[in-house]
């Protein structure tokens, strides 16, 4: 990020979360995330896991609405990446709200699943352990290192119901129809920037944000033809840009004409605040009100979700 860009990226972010959240999102920055883990039960059961856990004396937090994940207390990072619980698949390191859309979309087993934009397979093994194995779940990714970081972490995990494919999500096909897609998008990351480490801002500007924001509308708008009649779309972002979020599901609901409705996201227990209505003098459909915005909060990155119907 440019120095002349950080005054924009403030100013903009204030507008988007409102004055009396502003505060506490720009301290996000600067705040670790939580040691968070997902039990990976294609290897092991919550029990099991949770008996593990207390028999090595590892301090843990159970996350409400997340029965497979856990907040690790009073062990180092790296310290994690030898555990052998880590190493052998039982655990997965994976952020709070990166949990979420797998649990929105809520595959279910013997179900025939896209992952549109799958690597490095964080989302695309939860799915597999929520629907036990049973089904198919159909992993695409762009990038030729990024898909084989994504089949590694399958393999590990244990996922034996993941297809894969290497190529644009925009480019994907397929002779059969899903029940369920996802569309975790690229975006521009801005909720994970971390004032630490300028790595992870480096490269944000007006113009990524209307280059993710074209690629993203690509991306659904593909993904809605792929889809049954009746089946559900969830599209996802970790970014708090309207342009790549409130404005893409706008856009979406009208090129889609009525074969696509909105259905409200409800996390119960999951600090949010509203989607936003306009725009910078664009005003959204109704329909985009139905969208979740996760709010930075207690080791929760900021976090967009919305999810759809296939109509017709």
């Amino acid at each position: 990020m440019s120095e002349g860009s950080l005054p924009i990226f403030l100013d903009r972010l204030r507008t988007i979360v409102g004055p009396q959240r502003y505060d506490q999102v720009v301290e996000s920055f600067a705040r670790p995330d939580f040691l968070s883990v997902r039990i990976n039960t294609l290897k092991t059961t919550r029990p099991q896991m949770l008996a593990k856990l207390k028999e090595r004396n590892i301090a843990f937090r159970e996350v409400p609405c997340l029965a497979e994940a856990l907040i690790l207390e009073g062990i180092p990072r790296e310290e994690l990446t030898r555990m052998d619980l880590i190493n052998e698949g039982l655990l997965y390191r994976q952020s709070l709200s990166s949990l979420l859309p797998v649990a929105v979309l809520d595959p279910q087993p013997g179900e025939y699943v896209l992952d549109l934009c799958a690597a490095p397979g964080s989302k695309t093994t939860q799915m597999a352990a929520r629907m036990n194995n049973e089904g198919g779940i159909v992993a695409v990714e762009a990038i030729r290192g990024r898909y084989y970081k994504l089949k590694s972490v399958v393999s590990q995990l244990g996922a034996q119901n993941v297809s894969f494919k290497l190529t644009d999500g925009r480019r994907f096909r397929c002779d059969r129809l899903f029940d369920r897609i996802l569309v975790d998008a690229p975006c521009s990351s801005e909720s994970r920037f971390r004032s630490d480490q300028p790595k992870t801002f480096d490269y944000w500007s007006p113009r990524k944000i209307k280059e993710m924001s074209r690629k993203q509308k690509g991306l659904l708008l593909h993904a809605s033809r792929l889809l049954k009649p009746g089946g559900v779309l969830v599209y996802s972002t970790c970014t708090f840009a309207p342009e790549e979020n409130e404005a893409v599901v706008d856009w979406l609901i009208r090129k889609t004409q009525g074969a696509l409705e909105a259905v409200p996201v409800n996390l119960d227990g999951i600090l949010s605040y509203p989607a936003l209505r306009e725009w910078q003098g664009r005003v959204f459909v109704p329909q985009v009100c139905c969208s979740f915005r996760v709010l930075p909060h207690e080791g929760r990155e900021g976090f967009f979700i919305a999810k759809f119907r296939k109509v017709i």
